[in-house]
């Protein structure tokens, strides 16, 4: 009896184990979602699949925004100039989220969560906390020198503009054209 139902869990494993060989490939999982409201505005608590790795990750990012005119800001909570950075977006945010502009922000596991828990909510925008594996990958894929560094993506996913290679906040007037040519596309 002992050695049927061994046989049959081991057969078992085999069968569950070939299958899951022969699936195709699959596409990144859009984020999941977690939303709240603060007199800052709304934030939402975005994820995406810890497995993922290199481009993957971003591209399941940009696949929650198709049809949109995203910024993407690479950053952290122990940067002092992220900070002074997101202080001066705040005065052009309004109006480009009223033109459709999405505000996507996204940082590590060198960001400690509770520092993270406590700055977003004064942060409108959707937020990622990514594993420290996929954000060192990812910065060292985009080839990001330093933080905070900067990407516009077009409604179709391409790239618009980045300074990922520089790095540093370019400027309010910058920003604000690079997204109105985006935004006009």
């Amino acid at each position: 009896m002992k050695k049927t139902m061994i046989l049959a869990a081991a057969m078992l494993l085999t069968a569950t184990t070939s299958c899951a060989k022969n699936k195709p490939a699959a596409e990144p999982a859009p984020a999941k979602t977690e939303q709240a409201q603060t007199n800052a505005g709304p934030y939402n608590i975005k994820s995406v699949d810890s497995k993922l790795k290199g481009m993957a990750i971003l591209d399941a990012i940009k696949k929650n925004y198709a049809g949109k005119v995203v910024l993407i800001d690479f950053w952290a909570t122990w940067c002092g100039p992220c900070r002074m950075a997101m202080k001066e977006v705040d005065a052009i945010k309004p109006a480009l989220q009223k033109k459709g502009v999405e505000f996507v922000y996204v940082t590590g596991e060198t960001s400690p969560k509770a520092n993270w828990d406590q700055m977003i909510p004064n942060i409108a925008g959707d937020h990622y906390r990514l594993t420290d594996a996929q954000w060192k990958d990812l910065l060292t894929l985009l080839q990001v020198p330093g933080i905070p560094s900067y990407m516009i993506v077009n409604k179709d996913g391409s790239k618009a503009w980045d300074n990922l290679n520089e790095g540093g906040y370019p400027g309010n007037e910058l920003l604000q054209n690079e997204l109105e040519v985006a935004l006009s596309k």
